[in-house]
């Protein structure tokens, strides 16, 4: 039985979850939201080390509204206020990180993104990563053009797998990748990292999946043989 260290989600849904409810995007945002806080009682349950989410995807940040994006980054900063008072994010149990286009969201926001990371930088139990205006094709352009560079000035002499992976904005690779809102594919998604990751895809909308399912990705995990391109 193979042990889950590390889960990678993509929550999609949202938007659909709004039209079906005839709710407004700012409720149906916030049920996604707290169903974040909810995969994070799981994954501690279940002894999951490392967590990351994708927030914001550079495509949907290209996509939508200046309205719908004032929703989100609304309820970022509130998440935030919110999890700066979290007690599990006191005693040092997770070291939270954000990665991708950090510099094309409002500036106040990614000061209490660093505000967070600070918080947490000393944890070594459990991390949380968010990917937030991130594109996997961006993430392989920037760490392509640092490689470039850093050799070009001598920085590194040998240009492989390692140099270019210490350039990413997320090295590690997750064990299982989640993704809800019945979509069968990646989008993109951490392209580098998962190439031997799990798959699991929910026909259940983000705010609807729930425990019981994330139970059954993970016993899906467990019961899979780790083949790693063999």
């Amino acid at each position: 039985m193979r042990v889950l260290n590390s889960l990678a989600i993509i929550p999609d849904g949202n938007r659909r979850y709004a039209r079906k409810h005839g709710l407004g995007l700012a409720q149906a945002y916030a049920k996604g939201f707290a169903k974040v806080s909810e995969a994070l009682d799981w994954s501690t349950e279940a002894g999951i080390r490392s967590l990351t989410f994708w927030a914001l995807s550079l495509d949907n940040y290209n996509k939508r509204t200046q309205a719908e994006l004032r929703v989100l980054f609304s309820l970022m900063n509130r998440k935030v206020d919110e999890v700066l008072s979290d007690p599990r994010f006191d005693d040092e149990e997770y070291r939270v990180r954000f990665f991708g286009r950090r510099d094309m969201i409002p500036r106040q926001l990614d000061a209490r993104f660093s505000k967070l990371e600070e918080k947490t930088a000393g944890s070594v139990e459990r991390e949380l990563n968010i990917a937030i205006a991130y594109s996997g094709r961006d993430e392989l352009l920037q760490a392509s053009k640092r490689l470039c560079e850093d050799y070009a000035a001598g920085r590194v002499k040998r240009v492989d797998e390692q140099a270019l992976e210490r350039r990413l904005y997320s090295p590690a690779s997750p064990d299982l990748v989640i993704r809800t809102g019945d979509a069968h594919r990646l989008s993109g998604f951490l392209p580098w990292q998962v190439a031997y990751s799990e798959l699991y895809f929910s026909k259940s909308l983000w705010p609807e999946f729930g425990k019981a399912e994330f139970k059954r990705a993970v016993s899906a995990f467990s019961a899979s043989e780790a083949r790693l391109g063999r």
